[in-house]
């Protein structure tokens, strides 16, 4: 009887331990996961900031000021005014088709 009660008690010793154990594992876990939840969060708004700022930039570097100074940079320059043809709008009656492009697709009226 003794030697079943001692088992008994080792058991349940062993079964508490077993519980605590259990308990304290979960527990660090938890702490884990917080730890890494607060990594993200602190990495989701450090993203959330450089986006802020490139789009920021993406804006200022849109401005006609810095996309005039980019273009005079790659040598471009303003085109001559009879040189500006607008394609959406249907070309005037009297000066449609002037050049050697324009001649060769000309509809022909014969037909």
């Amino acid at each position: 009887m003794l030697k079943k009660t001692r088992n008994l008690r080792m058991a349940a010793l062993g079964g508490v331990c077993m519980v605590g154990f259990l308990f304290a594992w979960e527990n660090v876990q938890a702490l884990t996961l917080g730890y890494r939840i607060e990594k993200l969060r602190h990495e989701i708004k450090d993203l959330e900031s450089a986006n802020t700022y490139l789009n920021k930039e993406i804006q200022a570097s849109m401005t006609p000021e810095k996309l005039e100074a980019e273009a005079v940079k790659l040598g471009m320059v303003y085109p001559e005014p009879g040189a500006v043809v607008i394609l959406d709008a249907p070309p005037a009656a009297g000066k449609a088709g002037r050049g050697w492009l324009a001649r060769l697709f000309k509809p022909d009226k014969s037909s």
